[in-house]
């Protein structure tokens, strides 16, 4: 317990940091070495100058929560790097300015520091302490009195987190505790729809924010303050939308926007929300599908994008076969690489169907102004084991004027997947006229895929030496590069299977993947 000279500063609770840090990026830290996203800053070089790192390197590095990586390293040096560190953080943007004090940043980084006190503070002289605590409070009065007015959408949830730890760990920031769950809960209606799902539909932004929850609950359990019913609730059903994003190896479909996320973390994450599963053959929420049962595993994007990040993935799906992914989507990385940021936002850059090369919805707002979102329906049905999904989005409903409607079968054996893609007429009169249309399947990489000679259909051999073969009613099947987005932000090589052909309205393109 901390005690500063003035009565109102002092440390009333202390926090703690739940999860497990990175040994090896803690390893790097001591050595002077900061890598974020595949972005590597030597510390002892300019570090507070203009180091060229992109925002989303900054971001993550003022925000601190690469704390724990150097606490797992378990040794003496640690903390006293950890302060030194700390010290000249304070030194050079103990001021405000735009990006290190936004609120979100703000709210994480002052998490970090008073969940990880334990780790640095305690041992530290009454100085460091001094100077520590002064400016936590600094920046805390200062995300009280911005009242997060500049961020908005899913990044609230950061600034209320920082709140609440405010609330709970500081003698003079107790009297906001009512209003910052307040906050929380109003942040919880506005971003967690009724089935769970975080209203961006990506898997990764749904993880995160479940994250934080648990931290408010570990925050709020710690001061012995009973924790709101809605927090319990929205973490008991936010747990069972993981179990529809994740694939039996662990990792999370990558939908819309969807990062890499370890499958330890994620493991952690299920662990702390007391997740029991419970086994469904089928499962719907929000618009997206899951068949799962004798090792297939499908899951299908049949949710509408949302305005505030668009992604043109309308209708994609991945497919896994046990532990082995099969048909995949590309994934987004966080990178400075701006003209690949929206490649991977494309439709392209998903297993789906699209014409010209136009994105479904517009993933760049118009000169205009206007976005052009598509409006995606779906409905699952069952029949003797077997299941069929029939979708469709009206993207295409203006700019061509047809609808893009997307079948898919899945036998009762598992071992068949069958599909049917159809650019069906909607109105006469349209913007452009559309040429051809493609369909692609992306691949994961560990995969190996020949076409047969007379083109008509390709073998897909698995790790475990199992095959499967894609068959279309199309004259040619092809073979195209693709990138993957793998652990660590590292982009591998891939490949995808194409299907390409003139456009006719109300044609019928059938396909298959058969294991064999």
């Amino acid at each position: 317990m901390f005690f500063s000279k003035n009565e109102s500063t002092r440390i009333v609770n202390q926090l703690n940091d739940c999860w497990q840090g990175e040994t090896e990026n803690g390893n790097k830290i001591l050595m002077g070495y900061f890598s974020f996203f595949g972005e590597t800053i030597n510390y002892k070089n300019s570090f507070w100058q203009n180091n060229n790192a992109s925002n989303i390197w900054k971001e993550k590095f003022h925000c601190f929560d690469w704390l724990r990586d150097l606490r797992s390293t378990n040794t003496s040096k640690s903390a006293l790097y950890a302060r030194e560190i700390i010290k000249k953080w304070i030194k050079n943007h103990n001021t405000w300015s735009p990006l290190e004090w936004r609120s979100d940043i703000l709210g994480k980084r002052i998490s970090s520091l008073l969940s990880n006190l334990t780790f640095f503070f305690s041992s530290a002289d009454s100085q460091f302490q001094e100077l520590l605590i002064r400016s936590v409070c600094k920046q805390g009065h200062f995300l009280v009195k911005n009242n997060l007015q500049d961020i908005f959408g899913h990044q609230r949830i950061e600034g209320v987190k920082g709140l609440i730890a405010l609330s709970s760990s500081l003698e003079t920031f107790k009297k906001y505790r009512k209003n910052s769950i307040k906050l929380l809960i109003r942040e919880i209606n506005n971003q967690v729809l009724d089935s769970g799902c975080h209203y961006l539909m990506s898997p990764s932004k749904h993880l995160e924010f479940l994250i934080n929850l648990l931290d408010i609950k570990n925050y709020l359990a710690t001061i012995k303050f009973k924790v709101p019913q809605e927090i319990d609730y929205t973490i008991k059903i936010m747990s069972h939308v993981i179990k529809l994003f994740r694939h039996p190896n662990g990792t999370l479909a990558k939908f819309n926007n969807s990062n890499y996320i370890d499958k330890k973390i994620i493991d952690q994450v299920l662990v702390r929300a007391n997740f029991k599963a419970n086994r469904k053959t089928q499962e719907t929420y929000s618009g997206f599908h899951r068949i799962s049962s004798n090792k297939l595993n499908f899951i299908m994007d049949c949710s509408s994008p949302v305005i505030e990040d668009i992604y043109a993935g309308a209708l994609s799906f991945e497919l896994s076969i046990g532990k082995q992914l099969l048909v995949v989507n590309c994934g987004s990385p966080k990178i400075k690489n701006k003209v690949l940021k929206n490649a991977l936002k494309s439709s392209a850059a998903h297993s789906t169907a699209c014409i010209d090369n136009i994105n479904s919805s517009n993933i760049l707002n118009n000169t205009n102004g206007n976005i052009r979102v598509a409006n995606v329906w779906s409905k699952l049905y069952q029949k003797d084991n077997s299941f069929w999904i029939d979708s469709a989005h009206s993207g295409y409903k203006n700019y061509f004027g047809v609808i893009h409607s997307r079948r898919i079968h899945i036998d009762a054996s598992r071992k068949i997947v069958r599909g049917q893609d159809c650019f069906a007429r909607a109105k006469s009169n349209y913007d452009h006229i559309p040429k051809k249309y493609y369909i692609r399947f992306h691949l994961h990489p560990k995969l190996e895929i020949n076409v047969t000679r007379s083109q008509k259909k390709a073998l897909i051999k698995l790790p475990d030496g199992s095959g499967w073969e894609f068959i279309c009613s199309e004259p040619k099947v092809f073979v195209n590069e693709s990138i993957y987005l793998s652990d660590k932000q590292k982009i591998l090589k891939s490949n995808h299977i194409l299907i390409e052909d003139s456009f006719l309205p109300e044609k019928k393109i059938k396909w298959l993947f058969k294991q064999i």
